[in-house]
């Protein structure tokens, strides 16, 4: 392995690290988009994808912990503004629908794969859901890891083919 690789790896291991605790200031994304664009290697871009999926899985799983031992239950405070039209609507209910799974154990991992692969429901958010409910942690760390690698992977490989 060259330095360049290891350097690499270790930028995608703190990047799924942040990503996962701090995804608003850190998006994975946006790395995912840049090394499509900058690595030559597809084998090297299947490490530094691993890694970044490894990472992000490890910090989601920390945040899923802090979810289920912080609270039984997760009561929205917020108040939620209607949508702007029928489009936005439609997403919610999808949204809504999704995030309801969670409280079923097998069915939740459902939404985590979805959001794990889209985005939508936001995974912060599922994490956080799943963590209070009774969804089990193995398979909602399964979900996200698959979801997470599919996503990863596509936008690498398009990305790497465009440029």
């Amino acid at each position: 392995m060259g330095g360049d690789l290891i350097l690499q790896l270790l930028g995608a291991f703190a990047v799924g690290i942040g990503s996962a605790l701090l995804p608003i200031f850190v998006n994975a994304e946006i790395f995912v988009g840049g090394v499509g664009a900058a690595v030559n290697s597809r084998v090297n871009i299947v490490l530094i994808i691993l890694v970044l999926v490894i990472a992000t899985t490890i910090g989601k799983a920390f945040v899923f912990q802090l979810a289920r031992r912080g609270a039984r239950k997760v009561q929205s405070s917020v108040e939620r503004k209607p949508p702007r039209n029928r489009f936005f609507a439609g997403i919610r209910r999808v949204s809504d629908w999704l995030l309801g799974l969670l409280d079923r154990p097998y069915l939740g991992a459902l939404t985590a794969f979805a959001s794990s692969l889209t985005g939508m429901p936001p995974l912060a958010i599922v994490t956080i859901v799943a963590g209070a409910s009774r969804q089990p942690q193995w398979l909602f760390l399964t979900a996200v890891f698959v979801g997470r690698m599919i996503q990863f992977l596509a936008i690498a490989f398009v990305l790497h083919q465009v440029i």
